[in-house]
């Protein structure tokens, strides 16, 4: 029907050609249309694709952690595109793994958080490298970082398709997420001594 209006043109002759602009009358026509058009719903879970509930959209915002993770995910302020993409990955966790999603996402973040990190300090002319402890927001904001790169690079067309089989990977140990948090600690670990390097320079 829309199709139809878009391609329709107008028999008054104007200049010598033919009108091709959508008139007031067809944009009110359209406008009805789509207020009175069905929602497309998802075959699998039943439920609106374009939409979540309430009571899930609350979930999201109240909890801290599904509350840090749609953060992350969010791009140019559009947050409720960004639930709905956590929600569905959620969704898609329940139904393939048949288990929680809450506690396997807490469980795939606790698993890749490192505990400590390095920074930047100079010692005379030179820069090294300084072992130090994250807090628990810390901790969650470098998981999720490593998070949303590896699912960057999935080969799923769907986001949260992606988001939903590199958490099970992480729980599998099979993510390549393991290795970046193998690597940092041992960096922390060989550059231990300059903790004590760097109290003598406070």
């Amino acid at each position: 029907m829309l199709r139809s209006l878009f391609q329709a043109r107008a028999t008054t002759p104007i200049f010598g050609g033919v009108r091709t602009y959508v008139t007031w009358q067809q944009t009110e026509v359209m406008k009805k249309a789509i207020r009175n058009a069905t929602i497309e719903t998802n075959t699998r879970t039943n439920t609106p694709s374009p939409m979540i509930s309430a009571e899930e959209r609350q979930r999201l915002r109240s909890d801290p952690l599904l509350s840090h993770l749609v953060n992350m995910v969010m791009r140019d302020g559009k947050k409720m595109q960004a639930e709905r993409f956590v929600q569905m990955a959620l969704r898609d966790i329940r139904e393939t793994s048949n288990s929680d999603p809450y506690k396997l996402l807490s469980d795939a973040i606790e698993i890749v958080s490192p505990l400590m990190d390095t920074k930047s300090a100079r010692q005379g002319s030179k820069v090294i490298q300084v072992p130090r402890a994250l807090n628990l927001r810390q901790r969650r904001r470098r998981a999720f970082v490593w998070l949303l790169a590896s699912v960057a690079k999935r080969n799923e067309r769907e986001l949260h398709m992606r988001l939903s089989g590199e958490l099970q990977a992480i729980v599998n140990g099979t993510s390549g997420i393991l290795e970046k948090k193998l690597a940092l600690h041992k960096m922390v670990l060989a550059n231990r001594s300059n903790i004590r390097t760097a109290r003598s320079l406070i």
